[in-house]
Formats: C-alpha cells, sequence, structure tokens
C-alpha cells in the first residue's frame, strides 16, 4: 500500500537511507515500497539522546536505518545494555511494560513500531524526571 508523505517547506526528512530536504513550498511525495523513512522532528542525534530513554530510542533509530537486526551490529548489544539499565533504575510496571513491548518489537524487526513506543517511554520518563524536581 502506497505512503504520502508530505513534507512542509525546508523540511528534512530521511528515505531509503538518503537524507533529503524539501524546497520552499510544501510538497507531496507518494512512497510505494517498503523502506525507511523518518522526518526530521522523529530523528534524534547522539548529542540530543541525552536520557536514558532518548538513548533507548537512538538505538532503535539506528537499527531501524540499518534495516535489520543482522545489519545492526554492535547496537543490539547497547540497546539490551540500556534497557536493563533503565528498568534497574525505574522499575516501574509501567516503564517495564513498555520495554517489553518494545524489546518485543525490536526482536521481530518492527523498529518502527518500536520506535513509537519509545516515544511513550520518553514521556513517561519525563514525567517521572518532573515528579521529582516538583518533590525536591
Amino acid at each position: 500500500m502506497p505512503l504520502s508523505l508530505t513534507l512542509k517547506p525546508d523540511e528534512k526528512a530521511i528515505i531509503g537511507g538518503a537524507a533529503i530536504q524539501n524546497g520552499p513550498k510544501t510538497t507531496t511525495i507518494t512512497i510505494t515500497n517498503k523502506t525507511v523513512i523518518l522526518r526530521e522532528k522523529d530523528v534524534l542525534t547522539s548529542e540530543t539522546a541525552n536520557t536514558p530513554a532518548k538513548r533507548i530510542y537512538f538505538a532503535v533509530q539506528l537499527m531501524y536505518l540499518a534495516g535489520s537486526l543482522e545489519e545492526s551490529g554492535d547496537v543490539q548489544e547497547a540497546f539490551l545494555e540500556l534497557t536493563r539499565d533503565f528498568m534497574a533504575a525505574c522499575p516501574t510496571e509501567t516503564a517495564v511494560g513498555l520495554i517489553a513491548e518494545i524489546g518485543q518489537y525490536v526482536i521481530t524487526e518492527k523498529f518502527y513500531n518500536a520506535l513509537k513506543l519509545c516515544k511513550d517511554l520518553i514521556k513517561y520518563e519525563k514525567s517521572i524526571i518532573d515528579m521529582d524536581s516538583d518533590v525536591a
């Protein structure tokens, strides 16, 4: 099933491993095959992956961009270590449940679904941090 991707003026995206940038007008692109797609707003860099949950997102993002577990190399090991550390630091039912679901998607190479859940993990992490700063 084709996917229509509408890019805002000057918006960037990664499509099939190529970084693209739209021109000055809104453009719609139709993608007719399965490929990696990430909008600029969904891309984290190593510098912006500055919390434990964001580092998990970054690892999943690298696996997604690699296209498979086989191609992702050492990133899998880093992902496992990051998720273990997160659950040790925040062993709540919500965190453990999200990480378990993310891990299931990673194992089945449904990386985009894992990325969506990583966003929920980032929101949850932020709520915990905000709650801790309110108490302090």
